[in-house]
């Protein structure tokens, strides 16, 4: 229902949930008694915020966006949005950021004297200590007919922001150098149409853009695994994206725009490969280099799950916000 709500009933929907969670958060939290307040933020949410000040709890925010920037869904009571987010953020003991440019945009908005920190997101710890055994993606590989092809794999939604357009036209330039790849494409949404006519306007052979749709969560493992190589063909400034935390915990090497949150996280030439973002050339060079030389792409994807074990677990960072708190 959210997805067919024009903008400003939706939006009045998420400013009037305050009315159901803050009675919640007042019984939660007297039975309860939390040292802290760990809130994700999410846009017109003052209930946390509301609860803290009452009942002089100490409030942690994460913050993955905050108004005025780019995301798939508009905004319409941007001043609103933008005033609640300032009251929020100003309630905190500790704000935490997913991306060193939201850290930035917020210290603007609300001042130096707010303490704010960058945590990128993660995995959890169960995705790097059980991979998939080798006979099930060897089966899944087998039964999607990809035993013989180079995959190059996507996971996600099927939205504008990803930039699918350059994709498809960095996977035909790779094809006529390895005419075996194939992409696969894990995921559902509004563009599922417009993939299907670009790939016919681009010419490509139907059977080397594979689009499985929409898989359930816990089988997206298999998928990233049994592939080649994975990709992220566009992001931006302020977004640490889950799925290169995915990728890299299946030991796959990971293409990627060289964009602030992607290079805080993965080294060039060591632990996967980075393009520069929106050129195609340099998309199709990236993906030869793993693509053509299957040791190296081991090598990447090792050092990759490497880092993730040691680093981008969500209880990596639960324990590192835990340690925050104590000091505080």
């Amino acid at each position: 229902m959210a997805d067919i709500l024009p903008q400003p009933f939706f939006e009045a929907m998420e400013l009037a949930y305050n009315f159901v969670a803050v009675p919640k958060l007042w019984r939660a939290i007297r039975e309860e008694k939390p040292d802290f307040i760990y809130e994700r933020y999410a846009f017109f949410n003052f209930s946390g915020a509301l609860m803290a000040r009452l009942l002089n709890v100490p409030l942690v925010v994460e913050v993955n966006e905050i108004s005025g920037h780019k995301r798939v869904r508009g905004q319409y009571f941007l001043g609103l949005a933008g005033l609640v987010e300032r009251r929020v953020f100003r309630t905190a003991v500790v704000v935490i950021t997913v991306s060193d440019f939201l850290q930035h945009e917020i210290k603007q908005k609300v001042g130096r004297d707010i303490e704010v920190m960058t945590i990128p997101n993660g995995v959890p710890q169960s995705w790097v200590q059980k991979l998939p055994d080798e006979q099930t993606v060897h089966d899944l590989r087998r039964q999607l007919n990809l035993l013989d092809k180079k995959v190059v794999c996507f996971i996600g939604g099927l939205v504008h922001w990803h930039n699918f357009d350059m994709l498809l036209e960095v996977i035909g330039m790779v094809q006529k150098e390895l005419p075996e790849t194939v992409l696969l494409i894990v995921g559902d949404g509004p563009l599922h149409e417009h993939i299907e006519q670009t790939v016919s306007r681009l010419r490509l052979c139907a059977e080397s853009v594979r689009m499985i749709g929409k898989v359930p969560h816990a089988e997206i493992p298999l998928y990233i695994k049994m592939s080649d190589v994975a990709i992220i063909p566009e992001t931006n400034d302020f977004r640490s994206p889950i799925k290169m935390f995915e990728y890299m915990s299946m030991a796959r090497p990971v293409v990627a725009p060289r964009m602030p949150p992607i290079q805080a996280v993965i080294t060039d030439g060591r632990d996967g490969l980075l393009f520069e973002p929106g050129n195609k050339t340099s998309c199709r060079d990236a993906l030869l280099q793993v693509l053509i030389n299957p040791e190296y792409a081991h090598v990447l994807g090792q050092a990759a799950y490497e880092k993730i074990i040691a680093h981008y677990t969500w209880e990596k960072h639960a324990q590192e916000i835990l340690s925050i708190m104590s000091s505080t």
